[in-house]
């Protein structure tokens, strides 16, 4: 009897790493509350697409309420909280593990390790050890003795005898939470092949201080969150992208392009893209005077691996007048997102202008487009047909 008695009066009294707990997880829960208001009111929502912005919100919004959710249990020494903390710490822990390894794989197939910067060596290998140790000393913390009597379990028969109790009330959680998670993988899972069916572009021949709109019908995607839909234009995203309605998604550019302007832009939706769109604004000139001409494209090496560091590129380019610019425009599409971005090449004599694409950073199956554009002093300009290639293993 006095052991129980004992149990009642240790168990009255929160510890004081529950109560920092339970402020952490309520900062969390503001944190998190804060990051879709500011998410919704910057300008962040114009280079993200739909699908990022609901899949970030969906994410913030369970977090925000599973912190909430703890932070009051552990206020109010509610058993539930005690066992929904330990869950997420495991499912956490999971996961920072799986994204770890997956960044310390990646770094041992960089062709040149030793040149990435310390700055990124902590960011990406250092901070998630950290945070690895801190989730399993507040899992170690939880589980101790006196916590797990402040929760009511004196005994560690109580918790056998807890879940006995509450046998029912249990059963009824896990049914709750299994259709909830089938619902999850429902909504959130392609529901086919996606497919970019067409593309159009309004107006059809845009003049200075036009508002140019993309539109792709593309079909498939996942039910809650539709398709991850990006447009790409020449090394980025520009514009806009909302949903027009079930299949067709718009892409507004925010700015306004200058007489003359020439865009190549491509549509990534899921892990299918779309062939090369050219937008012209006003009049670009396309004038043989000068017989401005871009030859002899050459790619080294001809199939790049993801040993490959860098991809070569040159090609020669004359005119009967000075040349004035030289440019590599570049886009690249990888499993978890794209880049790309633009540079003069260098002259090297003989009319032969050369640059490269930086491939270090890319896994396999990366695929790369680039096409080179230049200018004369007349005005001319000249481009050339988009290339391609994908890193090998």
């Amino acid at each position: 009897m006095p052991i129980s008695i004992s149990n009642v009066m240790i168990s009255s009294k929160r510890p004081l790493g529950v109560t920092v707990l339970a402020l952490l997880a309520f900062g969390g829960a503001i944190v998190w509350v804060c990051s879709v208001i500011a998410l919704l009111s910057s300008d962040m929502p114009l280079y993200m697409t739909s699908y990022q912005i609901r899949r970030i919100g969906i994410i913030d919004i369970i977090m925000a309420i599973v912190a909430l959710s703890v932070a009051y249990g552990f206020f109010k020494r509610l058993r539930w909280s005690w066992f929904l903390s330990l869950i997420t710490l495991v499912i956490v822990t999971i996961l920072q593990v799986y994204v770890y390894l997956r960044s310390f794989w990646a770094l041992s197939s960089y062709p040149s390790p030793g040149e990435i910067g310390m700055s990124y060596i902590i960011v990406r290998y250092i901070v998630p050890v950290v945070i690895l140790a801190i989730l399993g000393l507040i899992s170690i913390y939880l589980t101790r003795p006196h916590v797990k009597t402040y929760f009511g379990f004196g005994q560690p028969c109580d918790i056998t005898s807890a879940v006995k109790e509450n046998k029912r009330k249990i059963v009824s959680t896990v049914a709750v939470l299994v259709i909830i998670t089938g619902l999850c993988i429902w909504g959130f899972t392609p529901s086919g092949d996606i497919t970019i069916i067409n593309v159009t572009q309004t107006p059809e021949n845009p003049e200075t201080g036009d508002t140019v709109t993309v539109i792709a019908e593309i079909s498939g995607g996942a039910p809650f969150l539709g398709v991850s839909a990006s447009l790409r234009c020449s090394g980025r995203m520009a514009g806009t992208v909302t949903s027009i309605d079930k299949n067709k998604y718009s892409f507004t550019f925010t700015y306004p392009f200058e007489d003359g302007t020439e865009k190549w832009c491509m549509i990534r939706a899921g892990d299918k893209i779309s062939d090369v769109y050219i937008i012209q604004v006003g009049h670009v000139e396309r004038s043989n005077i000068t017989s401005l001409a871009i030859t002899d494209v050459i790619q080294t090496p001809e199939q790049p691996a993801t040993a490959t560091s860098s991809v070569d590129i040159s090609a020669k380019v004359t005119s009967n007048v000075s040349i004035s610019e030289v440019t590599l425009e570049d886009m690249r599409f990888h499993e978890h997102g794209s880049g790309g971005g633009y540079c003069p090449m260098r002259s090297h004599g003989n009319d032969t202008y050369e640059n490269s694409i930086c491939t270090e950073y890319y896994e396999s199956g990366t695929q790369v487009f680039y096409r080179i554009s230049a200018k004369d002093e007349s005005g001319n300009t000249a481009v050339t047909q988009v290339y391609s290639f994908t890193l090998s293993p």
